[in-house]
């Protein structure tokens, strides 16, 4: 959340306007929630502005700043994006790593992430669970997170399970859901991923 406010604040001075306001956390070290979709990808785009990267997502050539248009993703540039179906998968199993846990990180949900059962009712700072086998946490539970697929015309895919699921099952790691892209939710924030430079 620390981190979102940073750029956002800087992207709405750099032409993002449809970024003011748009967030919310519990504390600097939880996760975002209530963005969409599209907050995440245009997010994206001022975070690689800001650090001097090429942004990966584009509206008819131009960066992609503002709107509800459908954006392409420029596989060529290495800024910031979110990560594809596959990616978020092959990542939250642990990658060459994986030892096949049911979540990521362990094959008991409570050491892995935080769900309905012992979240307490709000998401928690990150990073309080055991880290799955790339070093990477809250990849089960927490909040959801979006991935760059599109699901169906209004819809992308998410995956991760999140504070508010009762169910053990929405946090394994073969687990996957969509949402409106325009939608916000308290229980949806997202990851970041980037291409390697040649």
């Amino acid at each position: 959340w620390g981190e979102w406010q940073e750029v956002r604040d800087w992207a709405v001075t750099n032409g993002y306007s449809d970024l003011a306001g748009v967030g919310t956390g519990s504390g600097a070290q939880h996760p975002v929630k209530d963005v969409s979709w599209y907050d995440a990808v245009k997010w994206c785009n001022a975070r690689s502005e800001k650090e001097g990267l090429p942004p990966v997502y584009r509206v008819s050539g131009a960066t992609y700043k503002t709107g509800q248009s459908e954006p392409t993703a420029d596989s060529s540039a290495t800024g910031y994006r979110l990560p594809n179906d596959a990616e978020w998968e092959w990542a939250t199993r642990g990658g060459v790593s994986s030892q096949g846990f049911t979540y990521s990180g362990s094959n008991d949900v409570s050491a892995a992430g935080w769900y309905a059962l012992n979240s307490g009712d709000g998401t928690k700072v990150v990073g309080l669970k055991v880290a799955n086998e790339l070093g990477l946490y809250d990849m089960s539970g927490n909040v959801w997170e979006w991935c760059e697929d599109q699901y169906s015309p209004t819809a992308r895919r998410f995956r991760g399970g999140s504070w508010r699921n009762a169910d053990p099952r929405a946090c394994l790691v073969r687990n996957r859901d969509y949402f409106i892209a325009s939608n916000r939710s308290d229980s949806v924030g997202f990851r970041l991923a980037r291409n390697l430079g040649s």
